[in-house]
């Protein structure tokens, strides 16, 4: 049992402790009333509001929760309606304790004076009103404070002159509720106080059709002060907006205005007060009034400052000058150029593009150097490959000369006995026929000598065409058979089986047969005579068609391997180092290589490979 009653005392605490937990909590919470004179929906109050309730979202002492009652004053005759709206107030809040009402214009704080402590006993109050012509700090009730601004009517009149000083006339637009009469006595009283040296028009209470006339009519050197128009003469009811628009559409002169939510909707520029500084200076007299005690002396008043407002847009509208407005004054709606909002990432980037431009342009221009230094070398190199052609004619002289001497001596001997059977006065018509024929085909073969020659000495393009590498190792034989007869070198021409379908220039590719011959002569000059013998070879290979120059002379020793392809060197004695060099440039041109395999006594193998041609007419691809 005992166990039982402890068990009994633990869960009536658990319960007594969520239950109060929430009491407790409840009795934290702080109520504050938005009491509104006017619409609260107008565009001064939604600001104002906002700003209040943000400056209090954080408040320590618990959570404050805002409610919000209207009189609209401005639309509803309060006094037939008051007893009755004073009964339903009360019965609404019977239950409820208000701690702090924030009475927004005269009218609320006129009512909170007669009925608040029916309505909610025991709250103090926050006036938020305009000082001098709606309320004087004297006339604040007990334990109350207050958050005022200035309706700066001088202060935009002021702005105005600065931006127009040459005007020749004042129009200023007012409507006739209270609200608009005390904005208008405020502004006689200014306009009073000041030299005025124009002519000043008040437009009070003018139905909108008319009003709107009116300022469209007035010459675009006049300064317009709209102030607020609530209500017009007829006791016809507006939103102060609305009026501004319709007369900023028709004016042809600039409009000013003294209250900050006018800027943006075509006014100029005035001597305004922050909504949001003057909500925010509204929370922290609340937060003082909850926070309970005796109000501070210093802190009872607090005034929202005017400053100087202006619209760029409507600035550049009416074409008036910026640099005349005080260098204090705040400009919105500016529209500030890229360049000067975003500076430095518009640097960094015009920085990138130009080293990017400069990159480009020095690789374009590397590029169309290197083209022209290409060029250079191709001309080069066809001038170098012509000039080892020249010199290899040289080294063939004897043979060429040899060439053409034995048929132009067939011809000769065949032309002397022509002229022998014509002088016996026989007719020996047959034996003519015979002799002219071997006379046209000397002629041919003289013919043919000096083409081949004319080919192998002429300076051409590369040209590439379809050829089959037997014709080229053919014509190496009839080209070195004389060069051959006289080194007393036996010359060997061995054709590979099939055709060897390549493509290339038969001249250049001559050149490089010509050249490996001459070589292979020249290193078996000194041989016996059974080693004086040149193979030159042509075959179809695993990776193309293979040319193969084998000779039997003593090889190339293994330190000159490497080197002998390479421009200005020679094992002669007098070689000048450019044949083999000339002779692999054509190769590779032709996407082929060449390489030597020798040894000392053994001879010297140079092999050549170039890829075989396709269908199409384009060299094979070659394995890797």
């Amino acid at each position: 049992m005992q166990w039982l009653d402890i068990a009994r005392a633990l869960m009536t605490a658990l319960v007594l402790g969520c239950v109060a937990g929430p009491l407790h909590a409840a009795e934290e919470d702080q109520h504050v009333l938005m009491l509104y004179g006017l619409d609260p929906y107008l565009a001064p109050f939604l600001v104002m509001d906002k700003a209040v309730r943000e400056s209090l979202a954080s408040e320590d002492r618990g959570r404050v929760i805002f409610f919000s009652e209207s009189l609209d004053s401005q639309r509803f005759a309060m006094e037939p309606l008051e007893p009755e709206l004073v009964a339903l107030l009360t019965k609404k809040y019977s239950a409820l304790h208000i701690e702090v009402v924030v009475a927004v214009s005269r009218t609320a704080l006129d009512f909170f004076v007669r009925h608040g402590e029916r309505i909610w006993p025991g709250a103090r109050v926050v006036y938020v009103g305009f000082l001098g012509y709606e309320f004087k700090p004297s006339e604040l009730p007990p334990r109350a404070s207050a958050v005022l601004s200035i309706l700066d009517v001088a202060g935009t009149i002021d702005i105005a002159r600065r931006l127009q000083p040459a005007a020749s006339r004042m129009v200023v637009v007012s409507g006739v509720s209270e609200i608009d009469r005390q904005a208008e006595t405020q502004a006689r009283e200014a306009l009073a106080s000041r030299d005025e040296r124009v002519p000043v028009e008040f437009l009070s209470g003018l139905p909108l059709a008319e009003l709107v006339a009116r300022v469209a009519a007035e010459p675009s050197d006049s300064i317009v002060i709209y102030l607020t128009q609530f209500r017009d003469r007829d006791g016809r009811p507006y939103e102060p907006h609305d009026v501004l628009r319709a007369i900023v559409e028709k004016s042809r002169a600039p409009v000013y205005g003294a209250a900050e939510t006018l800027i943006g909707l075509g006014v100029v520029a005035g001597s305004v007060a922050s909504y949001a500084s003057r909500g925010r200076l509204i929370g922290e007299q609340v937060r003082r009034a909850l926070a309970g005690g005796p109000p501070d002396p210093s802190h009872t008043v607090l005034a929202a400052p005017n400053r100087c407002t202006a619209d760029a847009r409507a600035l550049q509208r009416w074409s008036l000058d910026e640099g005349r407005l005080p260098s204090d004054c705040e400009i919105r709606f500016k529209v500030v150029p890229i360049w000067h909002q975003y500076w430095w990432q518009i640097a960094l980037t015009l920085l990138i593009v130009a080293a990017q431009a400069t990159l480009i342009a020095a690789l374009l221009s590397q590029r169309r150097r290197r083209r022209l230094a290409e060029q250079a070398e191709q001309a080069q190199r066809a001038e170098l490959t012509r000039a080892s052609r020249l010199a290899m004619a040289g080294e063939l002289t004897g043979a060429i000369a040899h060439e053409i001497n034995q048929p132009l001596g067939a011809i000769l001997s065949n032309a002397d006995a022509g002229d022998l059977m014509l002088d016996s006065g026989t007719d020996r018509r047959n034996e003519l026929r015979a002799i002219l024929a071997d006379i046209r085909r000397d002629d041919l073969r003289a013919s043919e000598v000096i083409r081949r020659l004319r080919d192998l000495l002429g300076k051409r393009e590369l040209e590439r065409k379809k050829l089959d590498l037997n014709d080229v190792v053919s014509d190496l034989e009839s080209i070195m058979r004389a060069e051959a007869k006289r080194r007393d070198v036996a010359l060997e021409i061995r054709r590979a089986p099939e055709t060897l379908a390549i493509m290339g220039d038969r001249i250049q590719l001559q050149q490089v047969l010509i050249n490996l011959a001459l070589n292979a002569m020249d290193a078996v000059a000194d041989e016996s005579e059974a080693r004086r013998t040149v193979v030159v070879s042509a075959a179809k290979g695993a990776r193309g068609a293979v040319l193969v120059v084998r000779d039997h002379g003593r090889g190339i020793a293994p330190e000159h391997r490497a080197k002998i392809f390479e421009s200005f060197f020679s094992t002669k004695r007098n070689g000048m180092g450019l044949g083999l060099s000339i002779t692999r440039t054509i190769v590779e041109a032709h996407g082929g290589r060449i390489w030597v395999e020798s040894g000392p006594d053994e001879g010297t193998v140079l092999q050549v490979e170039l890829p075989l041609a396709v269908a199409n007419g384009a060299p094979s691809p070659q394995p890797a």
